[in-house]
């Protein structure tokens, strides 16, 4: 094994330590690793771009007194140029897609908020794929899919965190005019809602937890038409559940994990999941320590994945990371926030409802070297084999599944 950086191999090893293949175990999960066809069911692309130049231009922004939402903003596109323009970290990009032995991935481009915020972070993916167009394409269907993955590349998946809608509650035709132009972009998941409650309905933050409006009904339809994804990770359990009774077409939740294993917020309870497997959806599991509970591993993952499994079958089940690799070279987080006291560089803490979501697992492992790292892709379907799946059913949840609902979805 040829790890990337200290941190891939300390996060390999974590992974083994705690799910103590046998040898025979570790040799067929590698093997259907290769031959299988695999993918991230929800993430992020990967960087490597903490390098000199970046942090002068983090530096050159503080300097100018940029607020804290826009530095943010700004050093998240910095980061994907370096990506891009870094020969090193160009370099560790490829090697990263290689490491996964991942087929294909749904690739987070916007996040709902505003339409010039979503324009410039697809503009920012765009760069992506054009920089890397031998290694990476965008699949608008699941034959893209297939003839990606033949020239030897990743497929990426586009998804949206949030329905891009003009707010004035006048003229449904306004309201949903950009969900088209999203399409034509190359959108193929959309979010309901992020947590929080919008005009279509409420998140999984808000307590009154009550269901979709009329225009998200009509939103879904539109989804439908347009042969995009509905997608309800972060809807509440009411919407969600509503939300795959009106879809006339399979829909999503990429990104959630069972409420039965841990009373979280953006886990779905068992009603929710089996209306979403009732309708010929699936439910992809997170695997992020904050949000599985338990003992926050791998082995957690593999308990949401069974738990679900169990309650509606292998056939509605994947796995999502629901974060990315990133590589830190030359500089120091720690460096780069000097001279801002109690900064806070998360984002919108209300928004995202982040604030409880701890980074480390029970063994005080992080995000980047803990046994859920992205990286450690190859090792999910290692546990999977651990856990005594049979094959038939590991090929489902590693990316059979997604195919199923995506053919279902296309025009």
């Amino acid at each position: 094994m040829e790890f990337l950086s200290q941190n891939h191999k300390d996060s390999w090893n974590c992974a083994l330590e705690i799910l103590k293949p046998t040898d025979a175990q570790l040799q067929r999960g590698l093997e259907l690793h290769n031959e299988l066809f695999t993918m991230d069911h929800f993430g992020f692309v990967p960087t490597a771009a903490r390098t000199q130049r970046y942090a002068e231009l983090f530096h050159a922004l503080k300097e100018k007194n940029v607020g804290q939402r826009e530095l943010l903003k700004r050093t998240e596109f910095i980061m994907y140029d370096e990506t891009c323009y870094d020969p090193g970290c160009a370099d560790l990009f490829c090697k990263t897609l290689d490491a996964s032995g991942l087929n294909a991935m749904i690739v987070t481009v916007a996040e709902g908020k505003s339409h010039i915020e979503d324009f410039k972070r697809m503009a920012a993916h765009t760069q992506v794929l054009r920089r890397f167009r031998d290694r990476v394409a965008k699949a608008d269907n699941a034959d893209d899919i297939a003839k990606i993955n033949a020239e030897g590349k990743m497929a990426f998946i586009w998804s949206v965190n949030g329905p891009p809608l003009a707010g004035e509650l006048q003229d449904m035709e306004q309201e949903l005019d950009l969900i088209d132009d999203w399409r034509r972009m190359g959108v193929r998941l959309m979010h309901l809602t992020y947590n929080r409650r919008n005009f279509v309905g409420d998140g999984c933050a808000e307590e009154a937890n009550g269901g979709l409006s009329a225009l998200g009904k009509d939103l879904i339809k539109r989804l439908n038409k347009c042969g995009i994804i509905v997608d309800v990770p972060h809807t509440g359990l009411r919407s969600s559940t509503e939300a795959a009774q009106v879809s006339e077409k399979p829909i999503m939740a990429s990104h959630t994990g069972a409420r039965a294993l841990h009373d979280f917020i953006r886990c779905k309870d068992d009603a929710t999941l089996k209306a979403i497997a009732d309708g010929g959806g699936m439910v992809g599991v997170f695997a992020y320590p904050g949000m599985l509970g338990l003992t926050n591993d791998i082995n957690a993952l593999m308990d949401h994945v069974e738990y679900i499994c169990k309650l509606v079958g292998p056939e509605h089940v994947g796995i999502c990371t629901d974060n990315r690799y990133a590589h830190n070279w030359e500089v120091d987080p720690p460096e780069l926030l000097h001279g801002y006291k109690n900064a806070e560089f998360t984002g919108n803490k209300w928004w995202g409802n982040w604030a409880n979501y701890p980074y480390t697992n029970n063994s005080g492992k992080t995000l980047a070297n803990g046994s859920l790292a992205w990286i450690n892709w190859p090792l999910f379907t290692v546990a999977l084999v651990c856990r005594g799946f049979k094959d038939e059913d590991i090929a489902r949840i590693m990316g059979q599944n997604f195919l199923r609902v995506f053919r279902a979805n296309q025009i």
